[in-house]
């Protein structure tokens, strides 16, 4: 099992945030305005339109560290044919776009699994018959020829059991499982908390004139270690990825360290 560190932004000194957990997701949920939010939906359709254009006009430039972490896993995966992916949390195709602009041959077809919200927000701006958006994890699968990739990106800590929801992903067989972008804590059970989100920070790129005002999202915080002993013996983890340094967070008046983690994991032959 090799592990790759990320190269480092520079972020400064490491904040400390104060936040109050609730006793359950569903109560977090209930005080939040989530990913259905229409402001935030509006705002990511728009910016991924506009993210989709610049690519098309620009040079193949590697923009950022996950965007080179996201070249190497495509790369890696069954590297002689175009690959079938399925995205968990692909908002409305950025990440496609980005994929197909840099490794255009790289792509046989992209599934998108999302809120109903977002879903339908990424079909009004697709018209690319390579790439589908569904708000259900069984239909973009089936939407696939080959299982070849599963990507979580972002994803995991915005569920309410994150493990369930990996465990749901390994279900589906994809010959790999690619989790990444994904907050864990160094907690012993689930904390559920509510992140706080300027509007205009959602989506890729900028948005002129981005409507003021913030979005909240429940979050479900659980260990690196739980995750990792989700997958099933069938699967080999190949690479872990180290995202970010340590960020201290106080919850309840309890220090807590969380990181941005992630892994490649392989179906191992029969």
């Amino acid at each position: 099992m090799g592990i790759i560190r990320s190269i480092r932004e520079i972020r400064g000194p490491r904040r400390v945030d104060k936040l109050g957990s609730y006793e359950s997701f569903e109560r977090a949920l209930a005080d939040s305005n989530s990913y259905e939010d229409p402001r935030l939906v509006e705002v990511v359709s728009e910016k991924t339109k506009r993210y989709k254009a610049a690519l098309a006009s620009s040079s193949r430039t590697v923009e950022s560290r996950q965007m080179a972490q996201n070249l190497f896993i495509l790369s890696h995966v069954e590297p002689h044919r175009a690959l079938n992916v399925m995205e968990v949390g692909g908002a409305c195709g950025a990440s496609y776009f980005e994929a197909k602009h840099l490794l255009p041959e790289r792509i046989g077809h992209w599934s998108i699994t999302e809120t109903p919200a977002m879903a339908n927000a990424g079909r009004q701006i697709n018209d690319d018959p390579a790439l589908s958006f569904h708000a259900d994890l069984n239909r973009a699968a089936e939407q696939l020829q080959q299982r070849d990739l599963a990507i979580a990106q972002g994803v995991l800590q915005y569920a309410g059991d994150p493990v369930a929801m990996l465990k749901a992903l390994f279900e589906l067989n994809f010959s790999y499982v690619y989790i990444t972008r994904t907050v864990v804590a160094d907690v012993s059970a689930p904390v559920f908390i509510i992140q706080d989100t300027e509007l205009g920070a959602h989506g890729p790129g900028q948005l002129p004139n981005a409507p003021l005002g913030k979005s909240t999202q429940p979050m479900t915080l659980v260990s690196y270690g739980s995750l990792l002993s989700t997958t099933p013996s069938n699967y080999e983890i190949l690479f872990q990825f180290v995202e970010s340094d340590d960020r201290i967070v106080t919850i309840d008046d309890h220090r807590i360290a969380t990181r941005d983690v992630g892994f490649l994991a392989r179906l191992q032959p029969h």
